[in-house]
């Protein structure tokens, strides 16, 4: 299952991310962050892919979503 995590650089998304993948259904999490208030450190030696920008961009929005079960 592909998740992807809005505002995932930030605390709370960092260490939601870091819970997800220890989920046996889990197999990719993308992270969707503009690091306004984020910081790319509090991903370091986490398995996601981030994608730096806004969710107001709707193109990198659609392409961060392909094949997504699910979207927090």
């Amino acid at each position: 299952m592909k998740i992807v995590v809005t505002g995932g650089a930030g605390f709370i998304g960092s260490n939601l991310c870091r819970t997800l993948l220890t989920r046996s259904a889990v197999d990719e999490v993308v992270v969707l962050d503009d690091l306004s208030t984020g910081f790319r450190e509090n991903l370091d030696g986490v398995p996601v892919e981030l994608v730096e920008t806004s969710i107001l961009d709707d193109d990198e929005l659609d392409r961060a979503l392909v094949n997504a079960q699910s979207i927090v």
